[in-house]
């Protein structure tokens, strides 16, 4: 039997960050890639991420293309207490379609091949890989690769179609405003209110005069409400809304199988490398992807080079459990516990980089041990748990 020669060594289904980053990665390593993405066009949809200096680690390159701001100032409120820490290095305010489309430009100048307009449809596996059929207005494409990443979000079809673990997800909605009279552009706000929203709400700068206010809420029906309850408390205008339905981390949600030769692997929001404790998941994911790229390339297993990133997804796991059984007294207390050592520590030791010195945070201040302690013996306090995927339209109208 004569075997045919496979298209690709990798496909990547799904245009997103993490899929281009890892395509990138890839050719530059001499494979020969395709991405395939369902939209028909890239960078049309804006969204503003707030994202730490680690973006530029992980990239190995400053994206100065999509960096559209920087905020200096973590301001919290909580129901009696204010607090804030500088941050030592800036945090960085990324336009999500200008970072789709600079790292789609650098794919390609690394030799991938990118494919609009299609919709992973099916995906067979043979004893030399797997092949694909993708669905597009034109007919149906088929292809044939030795691995498949999929890379394509919360509502991954090659996750469904690899009998993957249903996500859990929460959703964020938020709206575009103009920034109140006064107010310091490099200064972001987070509100806790345990009795709306087990996370937070947000005012995060994207300019000298505009912001972008939100929250992750418990449910989609509910998300656009609560949002709007909340500007019209902070007296401010909604010019445009965002939304989106975030995966959270689950420790043992198996991303990767093999069949034969074949492999496939998740990464970005299709792997839940988001950090459960913010809901950010641009760096992590990027960091995910770097993985799934050095396990193909250099034959580490995916579990290994995905090492350091789960040191910092699971103790971002672990504060959420805490975080979970907090009220507004025990946020209260939080706040004023952020002594100056500890602030000190927070401004150099940003969210994506924990995990280096957890006992730091301990150390600085010691009443957190206590803090976390207390909250271990309230129950679990509200849940998005496993909820039907809504699409971004619904979480928008509720």
């Amino acid at each position: 039997m004569i075997r045919q020669p496979l298209d690709y060594d990798v496909a990547i289904v799904g245009a997103s960050c993490a899929g281009l980053y890892a395509a990138q990665l890839l050719a530059e390593g001499g494979l020969r890639v395709a991405v395939y993405e369902r939209q028909a066009a890239l960078g049309e949809t804006g969204r503003t991420w707030i994202v730490t200096s680690e973006l530029n680690r992980v990239l190995g390159f400053v994206p100065s293309a999509a960096i559209v701001h920087q905020v200096e100032v973590m301001e919290l409120l909580s129901h009696s207490r204010v607090n804030e820490v500088r941050l030592q290095v800036p945090d960085l305010i990324v336009e999500r379609a200008l970072m789709q489309l600079l790292l789609a430009e650098r794919a390609q100048a690394a030799g991938v091949r990118l494919h609009l307009g299609y919709s992973l449809r099916r995906m067979h596996f043979e004893a030399e890989g797997v092949e694909l059929e993708m669905a597009s207005e034109g007919g149906a494409k088929r292809a044939r690769v030795h691995t498949v990443i999929g890379a394509d979000g919360v509502t991954s079809a090659v996750a469904r179609l690899v009998g993957a673990q249903p996500q859990r997800a929460a959703p964020v909605v938020q709206a575009r405003v103009r920034l109140p009279t006064g107010h310091d552009p490099r200064r972001v706000r987070v509100w806790f209110d345990r009795r709306r929203t087990r996370f937070f709400y947000w005012l995060i700068p994207e300019s000298s005069e505009h912001g972008v206010v939100g929250l992750v809420a418990e449910s989609p029906a509910d998300a656009r409400h609560r949002l709007d309850e909340f500007l019209v408390r902070q007296h401010l205008r909604p010019l445009q809304y965002q939304g989106a339905l975030i995966p959270l981390h689950q420790p043992l949600r198996r991303i990767e199988w093999r069949r034969g030769a074949a492999r496939v692997l998740l990464v970005g929001d299709a792997a839940a490398h988001v950090k459960v404790t913010t809901v950010g998941g641009l760096v992590s994911g990027l960091w995910g992807a770097r993985a799934a790229a050095e396990s193909l390339l250099t034959g580490t297993p995916y579990f290994r080079a995905l090492w350091g990133l789960h040191q910092e997804l699971y103790l971002h796991d672990l504060i959420r459990w805490a975080l979970d059984r907090f009220d507004d007294d025990h946020y209260d207390h939080l706040l004023r516990a952020l002594s100056l050592p500890l602030k000190r520590l927070l401004a150099r030791r940003n969210r994506d980089s924990m995990s280096a010195a957890p006992w730091a945070l301990v150390t600085a201040q010691p009443a957190l041990l206590g803090l976390a302690a207390k909250a271990a013996w309230r129950p679990y306090r509200a849940s998005p748990a496993k909820m039907p995927v809504k699409p971004r339209q619904q979480i928008l109208n509720g």
